[in-house]
């Protein structure tokens, strides 16, 4: 049994080696966490501690049995304010370095895939591991342990195959509805026999073209936008990409309309940094997702992101 002193300088515990390797997975202890064993004096670093640190780490390991999944405690409630509130917070501790890492990845990101031919194979390939890699960067970032571009070239080393299957199969997943609105949409323009510069002149047939297609869209977005923490899923734990899927359905269904929200004001705040002559978006880029991350605990770690 472990005691430790939390960030807030509040000591927990005792609690058992087992609970606490779930709390270094989960963010809320590192190797700077002083603890003191059961029966001991003295506190001491708990990357001092051979069974939960065997070897040196600029970061918390990774998730790893997939056994402590459903340890994740899912929360019906999503602050947008303390998104936005915690997400300022963190970039104003260190904006050099978030804004530098995160815009440099970017940059790499888009001459890599402006290649031609092989920038849109790499594309496939890697952008979503590189996301996965930015999106820990920033969770590490909100406790003041970021690591740098190296935090984010480990997650597409170690979690490449699950954040690039969940990037695909949800976004082929998700294309579904949108594939079957269009079906009857061409069928129906195909068997009317009225050019496409007449259609305007039908709007009968204009609607029944854009009915599913509509209804298609919105259910793709819907889809997308309840699968989103997927990738940040695959890249902070150790599931496997279709638990994240699943898991990243089972946190955002019930916030939806408080997530939505969040899209939206970050989606404003974008533009917003668009207008400012581009510069700007040096700043909302990363605000947007520092403050996907603090969903992200606030919808999977409800109760314990407080109190590290």
């Amino acid at each position: 049994m472990f005691e430790i002193i939390g960030g807030d300088g509040k000591t927990y515990g005792p609690v058992t080696p087992d609970e606490l390797r779930r709390w270094i997975r989960e963010g809320r202890a590192n190797s700077a966490t002083k603890v003191k064993r059961e029966g001991a004096t003295e506190w001491i670093p708990l990357g001092r501690v051979e069974e939960f640190f065997p070897a040196p780490s600029n970061h918390p390991p990774l998730l790893r049995p997939s056994t402590e999944i459903r340890d994740f405690n899912i929360a019906h409630r999503l602050q947008v304010g303390e998104c936005l509130g915690r997400a300022w917070s963190a970039y104003r501790q260190d904006p050099w370095k978030i804004t530098g890492v995160i815009i440099l990845v970017i940059l790499l990101q888009s001459l890599m895939n402006s290649i031609p031919l092989v920038g849109a194979f790499l594309a496939f390939l890697l952008n979503g591991p590189i996301l996965g890699g930015l999106y820990f960067f920033c969770r590490q970032a909100l406790h003041g342990r970021s690591g740098g571009v190296s935090d984010v070239t480990s997650i597409v080393k170690d979690r490449f195959l699950p954040c690039f299957l969940a990037t695909t199969v949800s976004s082929l997943l998700a294309f579904g509805p949108f594939l079957l609105g269009v079906v009857p949409a061409a069928a129906l323009y195909g068997s009317s026999g009225v050019a496409m510069e007449k259609l305007v002149e039908h709007p009968g047939l204009l609607v029944g073209i854009g009915a599913p297609l509509f209804a298609g869209m919105l259910a793709m977005i819907y889809l997308l936008i309840n699968w989103s923490m997927a990738v940040p899923l695959a890249a902070c734990s150790s599931m496997d990409f279709w638990e994240s899927i699943k898991t990243s359905w089972r946190g955002i269904a019930p916030n939806f309309w408080s997530y939505l929200a969040l899209l939206l004001l970050l989606g404003v705040l974008n533009v917003v940094g668009l207008l400012f002559l581009i510069i700007g978006l040096f700043v909302t880029v990363p605000l947007t997702l520092l403050a996907t991350m603090v969903a992200y605990e606030q919808i999977f770690f409800s109760g314990t992101s407080n109190s590290r």
